[in-house]
């Protein structure tokens, strides 16, 4: 049974829009773009003065004068919309991307390599141990890992008798990196399919009723 919701109905409409373009550029795909981002804009306005409110009430009953600093460089980066008076715009940026850089280097160092280097050790342990295919998946880890790390590390020629064997290492880093990309590809298609397999289905079932 077709469904009766008005609001079933509004997203039918823009999931049917959206998939024209597949036919390429036409009217009800702008129509369902226009919709979109008007939607999206005015949403982003309305959250944005309610987090200034809520952010910066406390400043004005004193419950939290520090809050005037983020107020000022928020003001301060308004000023990028005016050519002469811009410079004042890059004192907010630069801050927040230092700040940001700092947070960023800290997070990836805990992270990324210093949680790499522990899996990698925990997992080498691990291949003399328990089921042979446990085994194998651990060893092929740790093989791949290993592959890619010294493909980056060791990218300048290296003259002498470990050229040749290091030269064998890269490029077998090389196509562990090619696996790589190739399995992230084929997963964000993945998640691409799923989502227009999804989209297919509301239309099916919630708007149809089939």
């Amino acid at each position: 049974m077709i469904s009766t919701d008005p609001w079933v109905w509004v997203s039918a409409f823009m999931t049917i829009c959206s998939f024209t373009l597949l036919y390429g550029d036409n009217p009800l795909f702008r129509i369902g773009e226009h919709t979109y981002t008007a939607t999206v804009v005015a949403h982003s306005v309305v959250t944005g003065l309610q987090t200034l409110r809520s952010r910066f009430l406390p400043l004005f009953t004193g419950d939290k004068p520090i809050l005037i600093v983020p107020l000022i460089l928020g003001i301060m980066s308004i000023f990028v919309v005016w050519r002469r008076y811009a410079w004042l715009a890059s004192f907010p940026i630069a801050i927040m991307i230092g700040v940001g850089a700092g947070l960023s280097v800290r997070a990836l160092m805990a992270t990324e390599v210093l949680g790499n280097i522990k899996a990698v050790v925990s997992e080498t342990g691990m291949i003399f141990i328990g089921p042979p295919t446990n085994q194998l998946g651990y060893f092929i880890r740790v093989v791949f890992t290993l592959g890619g790390v010294i493909y980056l590390l060791f990218t300048v020629f290296i003259r002498g008798p470990l050229s040749k064997p290091v030269s064998y290492i890269r490029t077998f880093g090389k196509y562990v990196f090619l696996a790589y990309l190739g399995l992230s590809v084929g997963n964000a298609i993945m998640q691409h399919s799923g989502l227009a397999t999804s989209a297919l289905n509301r239309l099916l079932v919630q708007w149809l009723g089939l």
